[in-house]
């Protein structure tokens, strides 16, 4: 798929990623255009994909804790649930258990 053609699946990806709401509160900075259409090639254009591993990302542990003792939540519960519903299906045949010795 050429690079123009991933154009048309950003909002679909910046829905997924949750980046139209704006600020979340959570202190995660929003990926540029170019960031998601990197995410959208690296994945051939499966927005699932890109979500999830977009949602992985934002998922790194970013609380902050202040010097006056005030410390405030990381968000990574939230995306990991969310990186949870594009997480790829994993389908493998189970060896015997005498297969196996």
């Amino acid at each position: 798929m050429p690079e123009g053609n991933f154009s048309g699946l950003l909002p679909v990806l910046k829905f997924n990623l949750r980046e139209t709401e704006g600020d979340c509160g959570c202190g995660c900075a929003a990926f540029s255009n170019e960031e998601l259409l990197l995410l959208l090639q690296k994945h051939s254009g499966d927005v699932n994909a890109a979500s999830y591993e977009g949602l992985l990302i934002k998922a790194r542990c970013d609380s902050l804790k202040l010097p006056d003792g005030l410390e405030l939540p990381d968000g990574r519960n939230y995306w990991l649930a969310l990186a949870r519903l594009y997480r790829p299906a994993v389908c493998r045949n189970i060896s015997r258990a005498e297969e196996v010795l």
